[in-house]
């Protein structure tokens, strides 16, 4: 009995999945970005710029594994494409290193821990997208979409 249940369960998530695969969220997911690129809150201090490095991070991660090629090749916002994505979290960590007076090699245990901590809360809000229950991890990137070009 449990072993028909389990194999029940694992039809119902691989056709889950398979769904999920073939389903154009296109316009959610530029929406959001949009919603947060119009948006009056821009990234300020040190943390808000190392926020944004990794929630860019996780992004040129996440879209390529778990988005369909269909979806990122031509339907995203070229803004949300991995190449942009690893460009602008590289010019946030950049740029958050520069407003603490830091090198990359010079994080303070404190900061190193707060990185951490926004990863993973990338993460978890990278899975909402990937259902299409929440979108705030893309509203965020659009607030973060222009990362500064120097202080």
């Amino acid at each position: 009995m449990i072993i028909r249940t389990l194999a029940v369960a694992a039809l119902l998530a691989a056709t889950s999945l398979s769904a999920m695969a073939e389903f154009d969220d296109s316009s959610n997911i530029n929406g959001a970005f949009a919603q947060g690129k119009a948006a009056n809150e821009r990234p300020v201090t040190a943390n808000h710029y190392w926020t944004c490095a990794a929630f860019w991070y996780v992004w040129s991660v996440f879209a390529p594994d778990e988005l369909s090629n269909e979806l990122l090749s031509g339907k995203l916002d070229p803004g949300l494409s991995q190449a942009a994505a690893r460009d602008a979290s590289a010019q946030w960590e950049r740029q958050a290193a520069l407003k603490m007076g830091l090198g990359m090699s010079e994080l303070d245990a404190e900061t190193e821990v707060y990185i951490e901590n926004q990863t993973e809360t990338a993460w978890d809000l990278a899975e909402g997208v990937f259902w299409g229950e929440d979108y705030s991890l893309v509203a965020i990137l659009g607030q973060c979409a222009t990362p500064p070009t120097g202080d």
